[in-house]
Parts: structure tokens; sequence; C-alpha cells
């Protein structure tokens, strides 16, 4: 824990340590650096402003030479800006002071859980895997109570992992913009929308344009175009063609939603080796579009949304794992 103000080092160290936690504190960036250079810490949360340096400077200085060190922002300051700095320099996670403590406890426990299941996977900084075999498309739909069902899967999600994601949440043209606005706040991952000629990278979440179908094409590039076909932007467009480019490296996501949008996309994932994973009923708003995707038999997995993202790392995980032993 990393904080000038004793009063908010001591509260949360204090309740770390009697959820269990070992937990060590320092109040400026030099007292950080110098124990990380002597300790091993597979977590740093870190005050935006420190009396010595930027807390988001840290994220790069401090040091982790076993397991990769998870780095939270903690601020006083927010403001779309800072959000920005921060995870420009690749912060983990960003919550905002006062933080309740029931947030922080959750945000630490999330990327915690996620540091264990992501080391069984290839992990690099690089942004650019569109010809690795490790590089993985995440292909999500939504629709009634995506929104707050996409910040769940999107905020704990690292952005180091080799996996993009293209999303297709149920809108009219002009409302995803503030959808996007929204989960840039709360995702580490390059959170933007969709453009006619984008190339799809590690790291990034693309969400399509409202009203508008969203497909990838064969070179990593994504093609858009309007369409007065309801409902849109279309899943079954958006996951069948994420089948045909990225076959057994991508997996189908179908959240809350109405109708059957996404079976068929659904389905081409799963024939061409994919995997398949819907959201469970009592997570739902509306088990519309899971439940016709389960009867349909294109369904391999069906989670609570909390659940979600580890099932995502643990996939990737296991099959990178069992295509390396082949």
């Amino acid at each position: 824990m990393i904080d000038d103000d004793i009063i908010v080092q001591t509260t949360i160290a204090m309740v770390l340590r009697l959820k269990g936690y070992e937990v060590d504190t320092a109040g400026t960036g030099k007292e950080a650096v110098e124990k990380s250079a002597a300790n091993s810490y597979n977590l740093a949360l870190i005050d935006f402003r420190l009396p010595d340096i930027d807390g988001t400077e840290l994220l790069t200085v401090l040091q982790h030479p076993t397991a990769r060190m998870v780095k939270i922002i903690l601020t006083g300051y927010p403001s779309d800006e800072n959000r920005a700095q921060a995870f420009n320099k690749h912060a983990d996670g960003y919550l905002v002071k006062p933080v309740k403590l029931e947030k922080l406890l959750e945000t630490v426990n999330a990327h915690l859980r996620l540091q264990d299941e992501c080391e069984a996977v290839s992990i690099t900084h690089e942004r650019s895997w569109q010809n690795s075999e490790e590089f993985y498309v995440i292909a999500i739909g939504a629709s009634a109570g995506g929104p707050r069902a996409l910040e769940q899967v999107l905020s704990t999600i690292p952005s180091h992992l080799p996996v993009a994601f293209v999303i297709s949440q149920h809108m009219p043209n002009g409302f995803t913009k503030s959808l996007v606005a929204r989960l840039r706040e709360v995702s580490a991952l390059n959170v933007r929308e969709a453009s006619l000629g984008d190339v799809l990278r590690a790291g990034d979440a693309l969400v399509a344009p409202g009203g508008c179908n969203m497909e990838l094409l064969r070179d990593g590039r994504i093609r858009l175009h309007m369409t007065t076909i309801t409902p849109a932007p279309s899943i079954d467009v958006m996951m069948t063609s994420v089948a045909k480019v990225y076959r057994s490296q991508c997996v189908g996501i179908l959240l809350t939603g109405m109708l059957d949008d996404g079976v068929q996309g659904m389905k081409a994932i799963k024939e061409h080796g994919g995997v398949t994973i819907v959201q469970d009923e009592h997570s739902c708003v509306v088990y519309g579009m899971p439940k016709a995707a389960l009867e349909a038999g294109a369904v391999d997995i069906v989670a609570g949304i909390s659940e979600i993202p580890h099932i995502i790392v643990n996939t990737i995980s296991k099959t990178n794992q069992r295509g390396r032993s082949n």
C-alpha cells in the first residue's frame, strides 16, 4: 500500500490484513521502489499523487522479479485525463477515493485470482499478435441488460494478455459512444468504438457502432456497414466472421438479451473449434439469447457473469498448453 496519507494507508492496510493478506506499506515513491527491490510483491495499491513522484511513474518503476505485479491506482482527483494516464502506463485498475472497502476488496480479490490464472498463459507486453498461434479473439454479444454485464466482464480482464475483444451490443446509431466511455472508465483494455479499417490488436476491445454491423476480415481488419435490419449491430454477423477467420482461436460469449440473435454465430464458432459461453439465467436481466443458444446446442459453458472473466483466461491457458504439447 503506497500512500502518503497515513490514515488512508493505515485503514486500507488494516482491512486487507483482517482479510488474511500480508501487507507492506510505503509513504513515498522512493520507499516503495526500495522495498520492491528487496521483496517480492504480487500487488501494489498506488496513490496517484505522492510527495516525491507521480504515482503513475511507479507503474513502470516498481520491480517484480518473479510473478508479474498487479498495479492499481487510487486517486482523490478523478478525471478522464488522469484515468487515461494510468491505463496508458499499464495500470491494471483505477479506483476513486474515498473508495468503498467492499469495492476495494472485490477489486483486489478479482485481480489476484486472475493473476494466478494468468500464470498459465503466455504473457507479453507486445501489442500486436495477429500472426501468433497464441492470439485469441473474444466475440461478445449482448442486448437488454448488456451494458452492465459488459462492465462486469471487462473490468477484471488485464490488458497484457494475447487477446482482443470485439463486441456487438444492440443499440441504435449514436448511443454506443456513451457505452464506450463508461467501459473505458472501468477497464484496463483499449476500449473504443470500431472504425472502418481498424486492425485488431492484443489489448483492444472494439465496440460495433450502434446500428452498424461489424465483421472481421482475414488480415485482422474491421469492416463496418450500416444496416436497417434489426436487431443491430448483428451478433450473428460478427461472430460468424470471427469463427471463419480465427477458428479454434476464438471464444464466443452471449450475454443477457431477448430473442435469438447470436445463436447462428455461436454455432459457427463451435463448429470451427472455438469455445462458446453463455451467461446463466440467474445473472441475466433477460434470459432470451443465452437460452436460445443453449436450446440450439451451441453452448459449451454456462456461467454466472462474475465467473466469465476467469473462464476466458482458463480457456486460453488450457488451449495454449494443449497446442504446445502437440
